[in-house]
This record gives C-alpha cells, sequence and structure tokens, in this order.
C-alpha cells in the first residue's frame, strides 16, 4: 500500500475510533469489581485507537515514494477492470463490502444461518482458501458456534428465513 494510502485509513480508523469512544461514554462503566456496559467497548476502542495511531506513524515515517513512478501512470481515467487488475488487495475489500452488505439483505429473506453459511464460504474463497472443503467446513462451523452459543446458550434468536 502506498503512503498516502496508509495515512488516509489511518486518519479514518482513528475518526472511527473517537466517535466510538465518544459513543462509549453514553453507558455507565460502574467500576473494577463489577465493570458496566461501558468496559468492552471502552477497552475495543482504545486499542483501535492505539494501532491507528500507530499505522499513521509508521506511514509518516515511511521514506517516500520516487517521484519518476507518478510520470509512468497513464493520463485519464483507470477503467473498473485494469483497477481491479492492478489493485488485487482494494478490489478484494471491495468485493467484501458488497458481500456484507448482501448478507445483511439476504439475511432477512433466507435466514441467518444459510446467509452466514453463503458468507463466510465465500469471503474464505476471496481470501484464497484452497478447496471448497475447508471454506465450508469453517462455515458449518461458525454457524454451529452461534447457534450453541445465541439461540442454545444464551436463549437469543435468529432471523428465520424462507430456508431455514
Amino acid at each position: 500500500m502506498n503512503p498516502r494510502k496508509e495515512i488516509a485509513s489511518s486518519l479514518a480508523l482513528i475518526l472511527f475510533s473517537a466517535i466510538f469512544l465518544v459513543y462509549t461514554t453514553r453507558y455507565p462503566l460502574d467500576d473494577w469489581e463489577t465493570p458496566g456496559p461501558a468496559a468492552f467497548p471502552l477497552i475495543l476502542g482504545g486499542v483501535l485507537l492505539l494501532l491507528a495511531a500507530w499505522q499513521l506513524i509508521r506511514a509518516l515515517l515511511a521514506p517516500k515514494m520516487p517521484s519518476g513512478r507518478a510520470a509512468e501512470r497513464e493520463p485519464g481515467i483507470v477503467t473498473l477492470k485494469s483497477f481491479i487488475r492492478d489493485n488485487g488487495g482494494e478490489a478484494k475489500v471491495i468485493t467484501l463490502t458488497l458481500m456484507l452488505f448482501l448478507y445483511i439483505l439476504m439475511m432477512k429473506w433466507i435466514g441467518f444461518f444459510v446467509s452466514t453459511l453463503l458468507l463466510v464460504t465465500l469471503s474464505s474463497r476471496l481470501v484464497e482458501a484452497k478447496g471448497w472443503g475447508n471454506p465450508a467446513a469453517l462455515a458449518a462451523g461458525v454457524c454451529l458456534f452461534c447457534y450453541l452459543l445465541f439461540e442454545v446458550w444464551i436463549k437469543l434468536s435468529f432471523p428465520r428465513g424462507i430456508l431455514f
């Protein structure tokens, strides 16, 4: 990733974690012996803020790219196909974001377990898992874990859809 993208992403993460920490103040913290509902989100927001600040520092201290590199770029608008070919990592992030959006929409119609099975399987394949067996087993394990944790132990129900 080039330093400019790292700086932009770390600034976005710092902004997100700051907003998250401000939102966390709405809940009581209580004390160390019996922590309130704000304790865990406060820790998560603090860790995210520290990691984003560390990423920003590393990006600012990184060596600059040579100026001849900018001259090699083709002028004009880059097509989507060349963007995906040249920026595989960014294309995977965009694809995963679209998959998560579809997952939220599909959960209502086909149910939590089927949509989760599809999401975990396809996202595992997206990050280049070998074959279909391991991603399918992982997806089945995630669904089983969610079922046992939430439906059996905590007694919460998931959205039921047409399929399950």
